[in-house]
């Protein structure tokens, strides 16, 4: 039985982002009574409303926003203003962006609305309702809606969302960080399939202690390096002063870019 209480949940663009909030969403039955999905990412809308009975594809985004309880804007942030523009809402509704480094004032002026408007920065891993997502202030039902998909992470205020949205562009770098360990093995006459196999399983294995959230960071390297020993010795020549500040420089750069 689908609990009724996030009633219908809309999503205007249907990327990566809204594919795995509506498959979250839809994981258990505690999810919303229905989901409705614009044309936009026509095949992206397909195979979700093959795979579950509570989602349909609406003809226009028009469609979309009359049906919404909550009304989720998940289009590139280029594309905004010509996914709403006169776009009608109605009273009682719930907007949420997933738009990096679209404010709300801005979200606020393209819809000319004075409807709750709530930021947020969900990650693919919502899919399997396994990732905290950052987001402003909400009213309940959205916080209930990110507390199916893994957590909720309130921030005071939209600087601070900014933060949290520069951090996300490290990802394929920690990716990368993998994949030159398995190249680097090469060089040394190892396979490479061989290297990255090992390194990937070990890697994933640290996974636990990540979502400790009792163990502090500093405690997990600890847990994992002996004074002296190989992994001490390529963290404290890897993340010496020159690297560390060439990665927090490029993360000021990330910043810059999401609060423009």
């Amino acid at each position: 039985m689908i609990v009724q209480g996030l009633g219908t949940v809309g999503f205007i663009g249907v990327g990566a982002i809204a594919t795995a909030m509506t498959d979250g969403l839809l994981a258990g039955d505690d999810g919303p009574s229905r989901v409705v999905l614009s044309p936009r990412g026509a095949r992206n809308a397909a195979q979700l409303s093959a795979r579950h009975r509570h989602v349909s594809v609406a003809a226009s985004n028009q469609e979309v926003a009359a049906g919404a309880d909550i009304l989720v804007l998940s289009v590139l942030p280029g594309q905004l203003h010509d996914a709403v523009a006169g776009l009608r809402l109605h009273d009682g509704q719930v907007l949420v962006s997933v738009l990096a480094g679209v404010s709300l004032h801005e979200i606020r002026e393209a819809l000319d609305t004075d409807l709750p408007i709530v930021r947020t920065i969900p990650l693919p891993p919502v899919a399997q309702r396994g990732a905290v997502t950052v987001m402003t202030e909400a009213p309940g039902v959205v916080t209930q809606m990110f507390d199916l998909l893994g957590g909720c992470l309130p921030v005071p205020d939209e600087a601070q969302l900014s933060v949290f949205s520069a951090m996300t562009g490290s990802f394929t770098g920690l990716l990368q960080y993998v994949a030159t360990l398995s190249r680097w093995a090469g060089t040394q006459g190892v396979p490479v399939a061989d290297a990255e196999r090992f390194i990937r399983g070990a890697v994933a294995g640290l996974a636990p202690g990540l979502r400790d959230s009792q163990t502090s960071m500093d405690q997990l390297i600890r847990a994992h390096e002996t004074p002296g020993g190989l992994n001490e010795q390529l963290r404290r020549e890897f993340f010496d002063d020159r690297t560390t500040a060439a990665l927090q420089s490029a993360l000021d750069n990330l910043l810059h870019v999401v609060t423009r």
